[in-house]
């Protein structure tokens, strides 16, 4: 059959496998490559998830192949990754002419995009100024204290409401309440061994759990993420559980980037970067809201801050 002829039936192919599967997933950087021979419109509708994280001309192959779409994102969540420089962003935006406050990320992404085009928003304003939410959904339903009350003090100017009851937490009952604890120790890179060696402390008080702990450990950064997937998979406090250590710590272990979307019944949030000439890192980790919003709310029963303070660089 000629290769013409075969693009002609690729529509009525997908047709089919939609009677069969009602939803297909893929990612962004995908579509070319899965539904690149489809024509404008040929899909009904368009789920887009995490829409918050997502580049604005990310979606564009996707939406322009699809008749109706729904956005579901969270601006105050983590914002598009951008590896170009805002400098080189903004000269490409001149140059053709595009205002880069409504369409260059990390401002912009596919979620402000959405909200700018439906007729029900709200407003919300912060310190960092307002900014208009298209369809609120102000009822969350993942998070006990003090998880949600530090989401709704950072990024939702107080308006969510809870939904949810407390719950029972054998990791809770285990290692206590949810507490930040500050610890004394010296910095190599952003990372602290004696951050690492308190991880371990955590695990190992849970070794008494006959199942592997529903829990992640993370971080803001890669290099912090790497020592402790080290530490953690050659300590031997994984043994007890039957785990791989390799698979457990690229599994539970990671940076805050890489878990939202994610959530555990417990998280140990490891900061970093303790000296004192780190404190722009520390800045760019705290300075938005976004980073502490995803981080904290991963957690559904209990969350631990081992921060290091006082350190020797």
């Amino acid at each position: 059959m000629p290769d013409a002829a075969k693009e002609a039936l690729v529509v009525d192919l997908w047709a089919s496998l939609f009677l069969l599967v009602p939803a297909v997933s893929t990612t962004f950087a995908s579509v070319e490559r899965m539904l690149g021979k489809l024509p404008p419109e040929a899909l009904g509708w368009l789920l887009i998830d995490e829409a918050g994280q997502a580049l604005p001309q990310a979606a564009v192959g996707a939406l322009m192949r699809s008749r109706r779409a729904i956005v579901v994102g969270d601006p105050m969540q983590i914002e598009p990754v951008v590896v170009r420089t805002d400098v080189l962003t903004q000269a490409i935006c001149r140059t053709f002419g595009i205002d880069p406050d409504r369409f260059n990320a990390p401002v912009a992404s596919v979620q402000t995009l959405a909200d700018a085009a439906t007729p029900y928003v709200a407003e919300f304003s912060n310190r960092h100024g307002s900014r208009t939410v298209g369809v609120p959904l102000l009822v969350h339903r993942r998070c006990d204290q003090p998880m949600f009350g530090i989401s709704n003090a950072v990024a939702y100017e107080h308006l969510m409401v809870q939904g949810r009851g407390a719950r029972q937490s054998a990791i809770r009952d285990i290692l206590g309440p949810s507490r930040w604890i500050d610890i004394s120790g010296s910095a190599n890179e952003k990372w602290c061994p004696e951050e690492g060696d308190a991880v371990l402390a955590l695990l190992g008080t849970l070794r008494r759990l006959t199942e592997p702990p529903d829990i992640y450990i993370i971080t803001p950064f890669v290099v912090v993420q790497d020592n402790l997937r080290a530490l953690v998979r050659d300590s031997g406090v994984l043994d007890d559980w039957k785990v791989d250590p390799g698979r457990w710590v690229y599994d539970r272990i990671g940076t805050v980037h890489t878990v939202q979307g994610r959530e555990a019944e417990a998280v140990i949030l490891i900061l970093g970067a303790p000296a004192v000439q780190q404190t722009g890192a520390r800045n760019w980790a705290g300075g938005r809201p976004n980073i502490l919003n995803v981080a904290v709310t991963r957690a559904k029963e209990a969350l631990w801050h081992r921060f290091a303070i006082n350190c020797k660089s």
